[in-house]
């Protein structure tokens, strides 16, 4: 029988620990939070999918530069410094804190967009998409490390995350679009720059994140260290320490099939695009309608990551949703030949006399959105995978680690495709992409079943 002065220390200590156990509990985060982090994943990718309206249209219309080697330099040298600078980012967010690295990547997301039309020089536009593509890139990446800070990691939030976000690339290109067409280039940059606004509002929004420091005890009450010159400069120790997490079968898989879908993604917003207009005469407008609607699909994908993931493996479903995006995109010519397009045609035979292209339009809608879906499963599951990998120190730099990586295949595959389009024809350079992808997927599956202790990690995701 205790006392009642035990019996009083038990209580308050049951409530110290209740209100401990309510803290670390993933259910706990407010909606102000979620808000936060979901505002800073939209306009940050928003951003970017607004400008991929309108900048090759400033670019070649407005500042005449000739379709070739220059103009395909300044629109695809945007990964290219965030190729660099992606791990040192993912460091700082670890060190001097996630927020003050937003503060500053939201006033550039602000102001960059006024620099276009305010500075029409190639040597400058380069400059601009360089910085421009850190911007929605790090801003990206600061979402996804803040659900391991302030969400605990937990696969719904990043699932509602990767839903969320698809608003904005739904609303924005078009909305660009149309401001772009009826006030000209200054207003759509202004629109662009609007995203800044909003993104700084949702860092302010952000809680209080505790400081994580190597050997320290996580509490928000430590502070963070004082900016200085020297803790904002790029260190080669940091980049050794970002990769040495590869060492770690784990991290290094889920790093790899991350990379897959990137060779994907970058074709379909490449020659994908290209081979729709040229190839099958689709006109841009359906084009612009066409990734819409495949952003609301990809969104339909993120939402049943968890059910999903809560039925099997995630990392057979991560793999899974990957190499069926791949299959998918690399299939593009086959979907308007004549057998497939008349198969469509026989069920909507009234609406092929209207126009020929409709039959077509649909069987690429329906793939498209199958592989949307895809892009959207695999999303929240590769983040919770990565950040539940690593200890609390190092999210950030696991992000960091993801992004660069991510930035060579961005790269590589747009670049393997145009290789062999210029040797074997565009249609068979789709199949061998195929192929090679196929090959590497399966050896991923090889090394997945040879590490089973990869699958440990379900546990530690598992959700009530």
């Amino acid at each position: 029988m205790f006392s009642r002065r035990q019996t009083r220390y038990s209580i308050g200590t049951n409530m110290e620990n209740t209100k401990t156990t309510d803290q670390a509990n993933p259910d706990e985060v407010s909606l102000k939070t979620q808000l936060a982090v979901y505002g800073i994943g939209t306009f940050s990718t928003t951003t970017h999918f607004m400008l991929l309206v309108i900048v090759p249209i400033w670019a070649r219309v407005n500042m005449g530069i000739p379709e070739g080697f220059t103009l395909g330099i300044v629109l695809g040298c945007r990964p290219l410094l965030s190729l660099f600078l992606s791990i040192h980012a993912g460091t700082l967010m670890d060190t001097i804190g996630t927020k003050r690295v937003l503060y500053f990547i939201g006033l550039m997301i602000l102001t960059t967009p006024f620099m276009y039309p305010l500075l029409p020089f190639i040597s400058a536009l380069i400059v601009i998409q360089l910085l421009s593509g850190v911007c929605d890139s790090i801003g990206w990446m600061g979402a996804q490390t803040l659900v391991g800070q302030v969400m605990h990691g937990r696969t719904k939030y990043a699932a509602r995350l990767g839903a969320v976000i698809r608003s904005g690339h739904v609303i924005g290109p078009p909305a660009v679009g149309a401001v772009w067409d009826f006030a000209g280039p200054l207003a759509a940059f202004s629109l662009v720059g609007l995203s800044g606004v909003g993104f700084l509002v949702s860092v302010m929004m952000l809680p209080a994140i505790s400081a994580r420091l190597t050997g320290s005890t996580e509490n928000s009450e430590t502070p963070r260290p004082p900016i200085n010159l020297k803790s904002l400069l790029p260190r080669p120790s940091d980049y050794i320490a970002s990769f040495k997490l590869l060492a770690s079968p784990t991290i290094a898989i889920v790093i790899l099939l991350g990379m897959m879908v990137h060779i994907g993604n970058n074709i379909q917003s490449t020659f994908y695009i290209v081979w729709l207009e040229k190839y099958v005469g689709i006109p841009a407008t359906l084009i612009g309608l066409l990734i819409s609607f495949s952003s609301i699909a990809a969104a339909g994908g993120s939402l049943a990551a968890t059910p999903l993931r809560r039925r099997f493996p995630a990392f057979w479903v991560l793999w899974t949703s990957v190499f069926a995006a791949l299959i998918l995109i690399s299939i593009t010519p086959l979907l308007g030949k004549v057998a497939i397009v008349a198969g469509v045609s026989g069920i909507l035979g009234w609406a092929i006399e209207i126009s020929p292209l409709i039959a077509a339009y649909i069987v690429f809608c329906f793939v498209s959105g199958l592989r949307s879906v895809s892009n959207g499963i695999h999303q929240p599951i590769v983040i919770t995978l990565m950040l539940r990998t690593v200890g609390p120190n190092e999210k950030g730099k696991a992000i960091g680690l993801r992004g660069t990586m991510n930035r060579v295949t961005s790269m590589i595959g747009p670049f393997l495709l145009g290789a062999l389009a210029g040797m074997v024809g565009l249609e068979y350079g789709f199949y061998i992409i195929g192929i090679l992808s196929s090959v590497i997927m399966l050896w991923l599956a090889w090394l997945m079943v040879r590490h089973p202790e990869i699958h440990d990690i379900q546990d530690r995701i598992k959700e009530e």
